[in-house]
């Protein structure tokens, strides 16, 4: 096994997912390219760039997303857009081997602080806190497949 290997073992048995193959090929083969989100040939939001599998993985999600990510644990960031701030998030709710990918509006965001100052009870903060991702594709593949290489002249 070599470094990056261990890395990326120690970062899911911290969150105690195995990340999908697919995702673990792509940023393999695309190793710091930045991307394009299209739908259709419109293009959705720009220079998304992926996290890098280091040591510093874990540390940077909890600083930069967990206060506004409804289940810290369970969603884990995987990519941001430089262009709007957005992150993207595979999550592992509901299926473990195809976890789905969801937008998080940077802009939209509300904080945990926040959601249970504003809520009545902790099952309102949560709901508050769900809002702040939206399904965006079914499982990683079908991310993928929206995604499209900038070039490097732009």
């Amino acid at each position: 096994m070599n470094d990056v290997d261990a890395t990326v073992t120690r970062i899911q048995q911290h969150y105690g997912i195995i990340f999908p193959q697919d995702y673990l090929e792509f940023i393999r083969l695309h190793d710091g390219a930045s991307f394009d989100l299209m739908q259709g040939t419109e293009v959705e939001d720009w220079d998304i760039r992926f996290h890098v599998l280091d040591s510093q993985f874990i540390a940077k999600n909890a600083k930069l997303v967990d206060e506004v990510n409804p289940d810290p644990q369970r969603i884990i960031p995987i990519a941001w857009s430089v262009s709007s701030g957005n992150n993207y998030l595979l999550d592992f709710r509901q299926n473990e081997e195809r976890p789905s990918v969801l937008l998080m509006e940077h802009e939209m965001a509300m904080v945990r602080e926040d959601a249970e100052s504003e809520a009545e009870t902790s099952e309102e903060a949560q709901q508050l806190m769900e809002e702040n991702v939206q399904l965006i594709a079914a499982h990683f593949g079908a991310f993928a497949a929206l995604l499209q290489p900038r070039s490097s002249l732009e």
